[in-house]
């Protein structure tokens, strides 16, 4: 209810209405909507951390029936997460935060086994990959109309999981080309430097 109306919109009678429960009962577990609203983010964060990192570290991650369960729970998750995001609410910020505290765990795990390599900087190429990531979740009504395809969906959620693994383990450049424009862009940003030096 929380995307689909927002938080003014959802009261907190239509949620206990829709969980087949008594007002009082949703307010005497949660305090208020604020307070569910809370939970909820906390849900998500858990999910997450449920279905990425642990079975990253046990080795399930690959497992087709463990894939599966994934499918079959993301779309609400997602829904709600790009909601989320998109509110720049602090609840969203804190958000996105404990999902950033968790991919520096993630990434840690994977280094260990072997799966990505060694950065000098843990939490910025985290936050980076993670704002990449999310982008499809907030934008996902553009996403799957380029791709004709509901990208919260089994289908859709597939061909997003597939292209950005092959991006991320193959990259985009030609390693020549690559090596240009870092140089170019040093060399911009020292210009830039300059220039505000002398100003």
């Amino acid at each position: 209810m929380f995307p689909t109306r927002g938080v003014g919109g959802t009261t907190v009678r239509a949620i206990a209405s829709a969980a087949d429960v008594s007002p009082g009962l949703v307010l005497h577990h949660f305090g208020s909507k604020e307070g569910l609203l809370a939970t909820c983010d906390r849900y998500v964060v858990e999910t997450i951390r449920r279905y990425k990192t642990e079975p990253l570290a046990d080795g399930s991650l690959n497992d087709p029936g463990f894939l599966a369960q994934i499918f079959s729970i993301a779309p609400p998750i997602l829904r709600y997460l790009g909601w989320s995001l998109a509110r720049g609410s602090d609840a969203a910020a804190a958000l996105f935060d404990e999902m950033l505290n968790e991919s520096v765990r993630m990434f840690a795990v994977a280094e260990e086994q072997g799966i990505v390599k060694p950065t000098d900087d843990d939490t910025a190429r985290a936050a980076v990959l993670l704002t990449m990531q999310l982008g499809f979740v907030v934008l996902h009504d553009h996403l799957s109309r380029a791709l004709d395809t509901d990208v919260f969906e089994m289908d859709g959620l597939t061909r997003v999981t597939a292209l950005m693994m092959d991006i991320l383990t193959y990259g985009l450049f030609d390693p020549v080309a690559l090596q240009s424009t870092r140089e170019s862009l040093e060399a911009a940003t020292e210009m830039v430097r300059r220039e505000r030096r002398d100003s």
